[in-house]
């Protein structure tokens, strides 16, 4: 088993330029409020579900796709892409445990839930047509997209809390 880095695995893609290893390394600025901090940084789980969806779009360019041609996924794809990467002795193990724990970050993005609509076709790791999306499936998905809307709007008493914090400051 090959235990390239990811670096070394996107540059035999073609998916990195030499130019990468010739820049100068940045140094990131401390914040100077624990608020700006917050709004800087990725956290990073957040860094590690977007490397691994990078991973998925490099190996399996067919089925994921940006976020303007993402398609609804096949039902059970999790197994199927346990299953083929099982397979890829070229992959290092930590790669493929990234992919497979970002599906999950891939498949609950507001961009994906839209694209779940009643008849919509689903896609295999190929890109192949494998079955269709639910009436069902179209309004759960409506769903997640309003409760992670509510989770994300402050009620109108947080928002009096945060003016009243403003305030007193």
């Amino acid at each position: 088993m090959s235990n390239l880095s990811l670096k070394e695995q996107l540059q035999s893609l073609g998916l990195s330029s030499e130019s990468d290893d010739k820049k100068p390394i940045k140094k990131k600025k401390q914040p100077t409020s624990p608020g700006e901090n917050a709004k800087k940084l990725k956290p990073a789980w957040l860094e590690q579900a977007q490397y691994g969806v990078e991973l998925l779009k490099a190996y399996f360019p067919a089925c994921f796709k940006d976020l303007k041609e993402i398609q609804p996924l096949k039902k059970g794809i999790k197994q199927d892409l346990v299953k083929h990467l099982s397979g890829r002795e070229e992959i290092v193990i930590g790669d493929k445990a990234c992919m497979v724990n970002s599906l999950a970050y891939y498949v609950n993005s507001p961009t994906y839930h839209k694209r779940i609509v009643e008849g919509a076709v689903r896609v295999d790791l190929e890109g192949n047509p494998a079955g269709v999306v639910t009436a069902e499936e179209a309004q759960y998905s409506v769903e997640c997209r309003k409760t992670k809307l509510q989770k994300k709007k402050p009620s109108n008493n947080e928002k009096k809390l945060h003016v009243e914090k403003e305030t007193t400051k």
